[in-house]
């Protein structure tokens, strides 16, 4: 007996593109479908996922870029988003966050060197990025982009207790 899946067909790569007012429902189920640890890693908070006001300001304030699934029954959802964000003063900051079941597939290098790549083409010398000593994700990705040019460093800036700083820079 076979069994019929009748038109299935596994989902190609997510499309990245950057993020607009419209995606705040997307983006705000994300948050919804990822697990409080990805939640905690990405805030380095254990209050969960932000309000929507706040997701709202992230994406007003900042230059946000998503994945898009295609294909597969997670057809048209958002299942990523990375947000730069510039401070008053002082260099920009980098943030990523991949829903569980998207995790240790590159979207979330994919994103981070696209959004190094923004803040380059911005003029800004520098990233910094905050994270957890223990978030072995993040580190890998950083290590990757290094391996593979995206960056030309990833500089320890400051360490209070288990929060790392990273100054990312990238070939101008």
């Amino acid at each position: 007996m076979m069994l019929d899946i009748g038109g299935w067909a596994p989902p190609a790569a997510p499309q990245l593109r950057t993020a607009t007012e419209h995606d705040l429902d997307g983006i705000a189920a994300m948050h919804g479908r990822c697990s409080a640890d990805s939640l905690y890693r990405r805030y380095l908070s254990g209050a969960g996922a932000p309000p929507r006001a706040r997701l709202a300001l992230l994406l007003a304030n900042g230059h946000t870029s998503v994945a898009v699934a295609t294909g597969g029954i997670d057809d048209g959802r958002i299942v990523a988003a990375a947000q730069l964000v510039a401070a008053a003063s002082g260099p920009a900051e980098l943030a990523i966050l991949v829903e569980d079941a998207w995790q240790r597939r590159g979207l979330g290098t994919a994103l981070a060197r696209r959004l190094v790549g923004h803040a380059v083409g911005a003029g800004l010398p520098a990233v910094l990025v905050y994270v957890l000593a223990t978030n072995q994700p993040a580190l890998r990705t950083f290590r990757r982009l290094l391996t593979d040019g995206a960056l030309t460093a990833a500089t320890l800036v400051d360490r209070d207790g288990p929060l790392l700083t990273f100054s990312l820079t990238a070939p101008r």
